[in-house]
């Protein structure tokens, strides 16, 4: 602005001089410079250092074209004034480097000046050297009332700006702080501020409440907090009833930490009940409780230890000869000390590799050392796992039949060996107490799954028939029959009963096959509905485990419109040990609806009759084995006696069973027997033949 006010000066000046002499040579120049100088002031607001090097480059060529084409004196003047006070200028508008610049490039013109260089009128340059104190008062006015003003203006502004910045700083930084202490303050986690010296200096509210610091007076060292740790993490420290964890530590200056801290009392003790669920979950893996044996898992993992050692051995399988007294005859604690006792066989027993393990249901599993025959040492462990031992009251024979699979004969894995073992013990004869895995025994294996494929074919296909055994008084007079299933198959031929109904228990078939004989019989039962006297059916103990087997016999009944009493249902002693609460509402049911119930080969379980009274059994059918010594054996026969008694006096009927002579059946009869079944009275026929006659018989009568 300056510079435009000077130049429009000269130019108003020049126009002046024109008007008055008519000479345009420098109002030209003149009218130039302030159209340029004017055009940069405009553009100085967004081209700044542009306009300012163009200024003082524009100053310089018209102060240089004025000089040396200009036969003005004053304009010549007043030209090198300005010239000279280019680097104040160039100070004042840019920077030092640029002032520099122009103050050499200001040599020019003074060499110009001295050296008396191209003026067109000679008189004027010995005039302009001679008015050298014009020069002096020129520049010390334009210096003092110019260039010092303006620097001093600048100087000021700029200090102006610089305390308003500092200004907008600090109050900037104020809300900073006053942010970072409200978030410290309010802030959601525990935050302390701790020195080198591990000096706690500054806490917030989470903190004081967690650490308690209304006690402790700040600065407090940070070792009466965190004085006790837990572990060796380093992280988690006790106080009082609590546990504290350092979760992280953030170094702000070079003196102070800020450390995050929190409750992690309930995290530690969940970590706690962590562990002790996995120590809980190992002993679960490799132990069963209940015995207080390993199991299974634990004995695979010794299999393949052993089969590392390289060294012969068997893996051996031993099942409980007297399991249903195991299971149902004794408790709990009883177990457990029958086991205590096996284990401590073990224990001293040199062959033994390992100690044995429970592998359920009264089987055991162990593997040992053997350098002989594998029948010497089969029979060697049979023995030593037969033993009686006392448990409470009761003196119980523990009878174990042992079947082995040896290493390497019978397979190089764990669970080859185990499985060829189990195979042995699964396919061992019922009357033998030890037996040695053979490979000729998965032949049996298959043939048995082939039997179980046919028999559920048979039941698909309605193979099997029905047969009838008349049950009678001593004179003979009938009172019912029991049904019994035969199976003709088309590829096998006659299979017995014993054997089929083995592989429907085995195969998991026996309730199918027990829903396929009472169908039938009550789909034949449907044509005879006068028949005055019920036929019984066998019912097994997976039967009764069933949720709706009451209600499905009721059905069966209700579709074929047959009355409760047209059938009984025969149990075994096992089949009302394993649930007793759910087989007792079971019974009950069908007692309550009017269907008999039996308890069949009553003397081969370990029952009694005074257990049996809590159940609604209407008939006792004792097994023939507590009959076949009652003319000879007088405990027999007295034990026999005592139990018919019994039964005459709680209202249960006594049916004797495998009656075949007539010199078994008085002997019977007089202990009082008065229900019999066997053949001496009848054999097993078909249904349609014993039903067909004795309806026309009683139809006749």
């Amino acid at each position: 602005m300056t510079a435009f006010l000077i130049s429009f000066a000269i130019t108003s000046h020049s126009l002046y001089a024109y008007v008055a002499s008519q000479t345009p040579s420098h109002l030209t120049i003149t009218s130039v410079a302030s159209t340029i100088i004017f055009s940069l002031l405009l553009f100085s607001r967004k081209y700044y250092f542009f306009s300012a090097h163009t200024l003082l480059l524009s100053i310089t060529v018209f102060a240089i074209y004025i000089h040396l084409f200009t036969p003005a004196i004053h304009a010549i003047q007043i030209s090198a004034t300005i010239t000279y006070v280019t680097p104040v200028i160039a100070l004042l508008l840019i920077g030092r480097k640029t002032a520099a610049c122009y103050t050499v490039l200001n040599l020019l013109p003074l060499y110009i000046i001295f050296q008396d260089l191209g003026t067109p009128a000679k008189n004027a340059q010995a005039e302009l050297l001679h008015n050298a104190h014009f020069y002096i008062h020129s520049f010390v006015f334009f210096f003092f009332n110019i260039c010092i003003p303006l620097a001093v203006w600048r100087t000021s502004l700029a200090a102006m700006h610089l305390q308003q910045q500092l200004q907008q700083h600090s109050t900037l930084l104020e809300k900073q702080k006053n942010l970072y202490r409200k978030f410290f303050q309010n802030a959601y986690s525990a935050i302390i501020l701790v020195n080198e010296e591990q000096q706690i200096v500054e806490a917030n509210q989470k903190a004081k409440q967690l650490l308690n610091l209304y006690h402790h007076p700040l600065p407090c060292h940070s070792k009466l907090i965190f004085n006790q740790a837990i572990g060796d993490s380093g992280q988690l420290y006790k106080r009082a009833n609590s546990v504290l964890q350092i979760d992280a530590k953030e170094r702000h200056e070079k003196s102070l930490s800020a450390w995050y801290v929190s409750d992690a009392s309930e995290q530690f003790h969940l970590q706690q009940q962590f562990k002790a669920l996995g120590a809980q979950h190992h002993q679960t893996k490799y132990f069963n409780t209940q015995v207080n044996l390993p199991n299974t898992t634990w004995l695979r993992e010794q299999i393949d230890i052993a089969v590392k050692g390289a060294a012969p051995f068997i893996v051996a399988i031993a099942d409980n000869q007297n399991l249903q007294v195991l299971e149902h005859g004794i408790d709990a604690e009883q177990r457990k000390l029958l086991y205590k006792h096996i284990n401590k066989i073990f224990e001293h027993h040199n062959q033994a590799n390992s100690a044995v393990a429970y592998l359920g249901s009264g089987r055991l599993g162990f593997i040992a050392a053997h350098n002989g025959a594998l029948s010497d040492t089969v029979k060697q462990w049979q023995q030593n796992l037969d033993f009686w031992i006392r448990l409470g009251n009761l003196q119980y024979h523990a009878k174990y039949a042992v079947s082995v699979a040896a290493y390497p004969q019978h397979g190089y894995s764990a669970e080859r060996l185990l499985k060829n073992a189990v195979q042995a013990c699964e396919l061992r004869h019922s009357n033998v107490l030890y037996s040695v895995f053979d490979f000729s025994l998965k032949k049996q294996r298959l043939g048995r799954h082939e039997m179980a494929l046919l028999l559920e074919k048979a039941l698909e296909y309605d193979e099997l028939e029905i047969y009838l055994q008349g049950k009678h008084f001593a004179c003979g007079r009938l009172i019912g029959f029991e049904a019994l299933a035969r199976w003709n198959s088309h590829l096998l031929g006659f299979v017995p009963a014993g054997e089929f109904i083995a592989i429907a228990e085995e195969f998991g078939l026996i309730e199918a096959l027990t829903q396929y004989i009472i169908h039938k019989l009550c789909q034949t039962l449907a044509n005879y509905p006068a028949l005055p006297v019920p036929i019984a059916v066998n019912v097994s103990a997976q039967d009764l485990e069933q949720e709706d087997f009451a209600q499905q016999i009721k059905a069966l009944l209700q579709k074929y419109n047959l009355a409760a009493s047209a059938i009984e249902l025969e149990l075994t002693e096992y089949s009302i040990a394993n649930d007793r609460a759910h087989t007792l509402m079971q019974l009950k049911s069908l007692s309550q609806f009017g269907i008999k119930l039996a308890i069949d080969d009553f003397g081969t379980g370990y029952s009694n009759i005074a257990r049996l009274i809590e159940y609604p059994i209407n008939r006792l059918k004792f097994d023939r084995s507590l009959l076949d010594k009652i003319d000879t054996d007088r405990n027999q026969h007295a034990l026999l006696s005592g139990m018919v008694k019994i039964c005459a006096k709680l209202g249960i009927a006594a049916l004797a069973e495998g009656v075949e002579t007539a010199p078994q059946r008085d002997a019977l009869a007089q202990l009082g027997m008065q229900e019999f079944q066997g053949y001496l009275y009848s054999t097993p026929q078909p249904i349609e033949q014993v039903l067909a006659p004795y309806v026309l018989k009683l139809q006749a009568d």
